[in-house]
């Protein structure tokens, strides 16, 4: 893999700045495999293409983008272009350029992009010189893919209710909760204690579903002959010959009644 590439982005709160410079020379890919990963490749067979490329560039919403190019290409003189996926992938263009140069002039010195170039989605900026178009099917041409983040049911809450990180992968066009464990939710804000199900002996978690840390509960339905929070107390169960006394009053179960020990308790339970 010619693009080195992390599977897994966290948002950062903080505006970044990245800096793009316009080469031949590095960082150009010619596969999905050089460019994104090979698992990646494998999983979205309908982004397969063989052109040289830049290294694809995401970016978060809101991000600072830089251009700059390198003292050949400088030399040489190149205009970068917003070209639409078609164009991008054909290195062609359309008669209405003018309004769709990123910069008036050709590149010098490191420049700012605007922001109308960098809404969320992709976008696709091809190299031109003087008009021509050999440069872009050399390789210079960059596919910057801006997301946003669904991670926030409300600006003036945490992200992912405190209880994940919000987070995206390479194939993924947002940022998306990624929840701790016992969360889930589209913000991580449904608490589960039933989700290693602590009941034991094969009893049924109930969990009342409480994200306050003080009222997080659950209730377990026993199986038969099992008590206790967890169901782990057992009740061992004995048939005994019981009679009745003459002239006392002391026992008045009949033959045959059941008789229950939990550990040390006794109870008489008549058939």
């Amino acid at each position: 893999m010619i693009c080195n590439r992390q599977a897994s982005l966290e948002w950062h709160i903080k505006q970044h700045t990245v800096q793009m410079n316009w080469t031949l020379m590095q960082n150009i890919c010619t596969s999905v495999a050089e460019c994104l990963d090979s698992r990646g490749a494998e999983e979205s067979s309908r982004q397969h293409f063989n052109f040289p490329q830049i290294c694809p560039l995401h970016l978060q919403y809101g991000d600072k983008l830089l251009m700059s190019a390198d003292e050949t290409l400088k030399s040489y003189g190149i205009k970068l272009l917003n070209a639409s996926k078609e164009n991008f992938e054909s290195c062609s263009t359309n008669t209405q350029l003018k309004d769709q140069f990123l910069f008036p002039h050709n590149i010098n010195e490191s420049q700012q992009m605007e922001a109308k170039w960098l809404s969320p989605g992709q976008h696709y900026f091809i190299a031109l010189h003087k008009g021509d178009t050999q440069l872009c099917k050399l390789g210079l041409r960059l596919k910057v893919t801006v997301k946003v983040h669904l991670c926030q049911s409300s600006p003036l809450l945490r992200f992912c209710s405190g209880n994940g990180i919000c987070r995206t992968g390479l194939w993924e066009d947002t940022y998306r909760c990624q929840c701790h464990h016992y969360y889930s939710g589209r913000f991580c804000e449904k608490f589960d204690a039933c989700m290693d199900n602590p009941c034991e002996n094969k009893g049924v978690c109930l969990s009342n579903g409480s994200t306050d840390a003080g009222h997080r509960t659950y209730k377990c339905l026993c199986p038969p002959h099992f008590t206790g929070k967890d169901k782990t107390h057992t009740f061992h169960v004995f048939k005994l010959n019981i009679f009745k006394l003459e002239g006392t009053h002391r026992a008045h179960l009949r033959q045959g009644s059941t008789v229950l020990f939990p550990f040390f308790s006794f109870f008489f339970l008549p058939l």
